[in-house]
């Protein structure tokens, strides 16, 4: 028998016996013996029981702790629910964008039509508003040829016109080329009558209602050529004018601002008409050989 002698924590001693082949090992204990392997797998089983306690109360608490989603995936659904939303808003919101093309394109599609129809009906009324213009005019004319009949009640040679107790012809409604004054002078005196005279205030008025006017807002008159010739020069002495039928000019006449000025080298000998805004300022002077339209006068028959 073989003995080992031990001293535990509390100084009592401990003792392991172990005898010959089929011998019980026992375990001292104070006054008492214990078998030493019953007692091993009392403590084995002991130990089982709580590791099997163990393992389930781990398991519950596992199970319970799986029950419950984490915060990621939490977060994930919460995406998935988020993106599948913005997904139907996006579609949506394409459909109704799709919807918004097509009501527009068919509201420019009704717009161009619009603007075709409205082009077209332009273009009727042009059409029309110019044969308006066109039968105004022929209006017009046959009123002024009626009007001058009518007036001048056969007093008057055909293409000339009445105006109180004179009969003139004026070289434009004739669409005659026009000539200088000296030329202009002969003309009136083939046609039997002179270039005319105006003496009187009311014969100055009268022929600016009747006569062209010219607009003075496009540039200066007098940067323009044109204007009527009358009988009125001051080429026998400068400054005194005298009519062609040799009566000198009373009340110093309706000239224009500035006029006459006698411009140029040569000199301005020869009096013309431009109608423009005012009928008492329609005067001018100019060179004799100029180029302008003319105003003949005679006595009704």
């Amino acid at each position: 028998m073989i003995s080992n002698h031990d001293n535990d924590t509390d100084g009592k001693p401990f003792h392991r016996y172990t005898g010959n082949k089929g011998s019980v090992c026992t375990v001292r204990v104070g006054s008492r013996s214990l078998p030493l392997y019953p007692l091993v797998i009392v403590c084995l089983g002991l130990l089982n029981a709580v590791l099997v306690l163990t393992a389930i109360v781990i398991g519950i608490y596992c199970g319970n702790v799986s029950e419950v989603p984490a915060p990621h995936q939490i977060t994930a659904q919460a995406l998935i629910i988020e993106v599948k939303q913005f997904q139907t808003m996006n579609s949506e919101a394409i459909k109704a964008q799709e919807e918004a093309k097509q009501a527009l394109e068919k509201e420019l599609m009704g717009h161009q039509q619009l603007k075709l129809h409205l082009e077209q009906n332009k273009t009727v009324s042009d059409s029309f508003q110019r044969q308006l213009e066109a039968l105004q005019l022929e209006r017009a004319m046959l009123k002024s040829i009626t009007s001058d009949i009518q007036e001048s009640c056969g007093r008057c040679l055909p293409g000339w016109f009445l105006l109180n107790t004179s009969c003139y012809f004026h070289s434009k409604s004739a669409n005659n080329p026009m000539k200088s004054w000296a030329d202009c002078r002969a003309d009136c005196i083939s046609r039997g009558a002179r270039l005319a005279v105006i003496d009187t205030l009311e014969e100055q008025l009268n022929l600016f209602e009747y006569l062209p006017k010219l607009d003075p807002n496009i540039r200066p008159w007098w940067s323009r050529p044109g204007g009527v010739w009358i009988g009125l020069t001051d080429s026998q002495t400068e400054g005194r004018w005298v009519w062609i039928n040799n009566v000198a000019l009373q009340d110093g006449g309706y000239w224009i601002q500035g006029e006459p000025n006698n411009y140029g080298v040569v000199g301005e000998d020869c009096a013309a008409l431009m109608n423009m805004k005012n009928p008492r300022a329609t005067w001018f002077d100019a060179n004799c050989v100029e180029e302008k339209e003319w105003l003949c006068e005679m006595e009704p028959n």
